[in-house]
């Protein structure tokens, strides 16, 4: 039982100092891989560092020229605000002065107007005062006329009466 036991352990010796085996085998395996990726891991923190102070690099004349375009745009726009208010006040300026022209204009057409009307009125009642006036002289040339006319009539009677002419009236 014994040799069997010593057996038995020398086998299980053998099978563990293998797996052992294995086992650092591969405990060394994975430790050449954790450097390798640590070596890889530190390249590419290289590489970040690299890339990240380059673009620092780059960032701050990119913010230089970023800063002076912002400062002109900015220069610019307070240039264009003042014209628009320069602008807007003359605009005020000409809307002002259209809107006294217009009243201007407005007002001299109405007194034009009321002169129009009242130099139609006065000229209706110089017209009609001026029929009137012909109108009173027709009449009396006409009970003028009549009157003459009847008269020479008369006379025209009285002269063929003379020659014996029948009674003739008027």
């Amino acid at each position: 039982k014994t040799l069997q036991e010593v057996d038995s352990l020398k086998h299980e010796l053998e099978t563990r100092t293998e797996l052992a085996m294995r086992s650092n085998a591969k405990a060394n395996d994975l430790k050449l891989k954790v450097t390798e990726w640590e070596n890889v891991v530190k390249s590419e923190q290289e590489e970040k560092l690299d890339i990240s102070a380059d673009m620092v690099r780059q960032y701050k004349p990119m913010q230089s020229t970023m800063a002076l375009r912002i400062h002109l745009l900015e220069t610019n726009l307070a240039h264009m605000q003042v014209q628009l208010d320069t602008t807007k006040t003359k605009l005020d300026e000409t809307e002002k002065a259209k809107s006294d022209l217009q009243k201007k204009y407005d007002d001299a057409v109405e007194k034009m107007e009321r002169e129009m009307s009242d130099m139609e009125k006065k000229y209706e009642s110089i017209l009609i005062e001026a029929m009137d006036a012909v109108a009173g002289k027709l009449e009396q040339a006409q009970s003028m006329w009549s009157k003459s006319c009847e008269m020479v009539q008369l006379r025209n009677i009285a002269k063929l009466r003379e020659f014996g002419l029948p009674n003739l009236q008027l």
